[in-house]
């Protein structure tokens, strides 16, 4: 069950970071809801935590990117210091077309986002980037009308998310993150190790059996 900060959803919570007084606080509510078993993925929205001067040490934000469940970060506005790297840290960004942003071009999630190409050219413009040049340069994925949009495309994703096999979705974030700081070849034996895993676990016995009787898998996470 989600905690009273968090917005629950049928199979996801949503999070504002004004909501806690630090990341610590943050990461503790976002471990709660993870061990409920019935939360699949999140949505995490605001510019800052209570305390102004709390910001997110390297560490933490590695952390965050480590979190089991999918998570999405959406916003409008400029966005700058903690919720910055914990918008980095998300899987997704989906963001306002009112958005702005400076990228930390020497940090190492920055370029597995981007890349080196792009790279190059954030740094003619000193990493200052608004809505359109963060679309297209695979920083955000998506850009709403503004921050009401964005939100709401945010979360029909996480609904989307949270209707698939849990395993699948969890393993599926692992390959991609995880495959990234491997070599290619070794990215592609650990994606096949991960797939030859899945095929052991009930809910994908499950999907296989919803398919064929035509009907919604009911997927438990086992």
């Amino acid at each position: 069950m989600a905690s009273l900060r968090t917005k629950s959803h049928p199979g996801w919570v949503e999070a504002a970071l004004d909501e806690y007084a630090s990341f610590d606080d943050f990461w503790a509510e976002l471990e709660s809801v993870r061990g409920s078993g019935s939360v699949h993925a999140c949505v995490v929205t605001g510019h800052g935590f209570r305390d102004p001067g709390e910001e997110v040490t390297l560490d933490q934000a590695r952390r965050f990117e480590r979190f089991e469940l999918p998570a999405i970060f959406a916003f409008d506005g400029a966005l700058e210091g903690s919720a910055l790297r914990l918008a980095l840290a998300c899987d997704i960004r989906i963001c306002g077309a009112n958005a702005s942003f400076r990228v930390p071009l020497g940090s190492r999630r920055a370029l597995a986002l981007i890349g080196a190409e792009a790279s190059a050219d954030l740094l003619a413009r000193r990493g200052r980037v608004g809505a359109p040049a963060a679309l297209a340069c695979g920083i955000v994925s998506r850009v709403g009308a503004d921050e009401a949009e964005a939100l709401r495309d945010a979360r029909a994703l996480a609904s989307v998310i949270a209707s698939r096999g849990p395993v699948a979705v969890r393993l599926a974030k692992e390959a991609i993150w995880r495959g990234l700081e491997l070599p290619f070849e070794h990215a592609l034996r650990f994606e096949t190790d991960l797939t030859l895993l899945l095929q052991t676990t009930k809910d994908r016995a499950e999907g296989v059996r919803a398919f064929v009787e035509k009907r919604e898998p009911n997927f438990t996470g086992e």
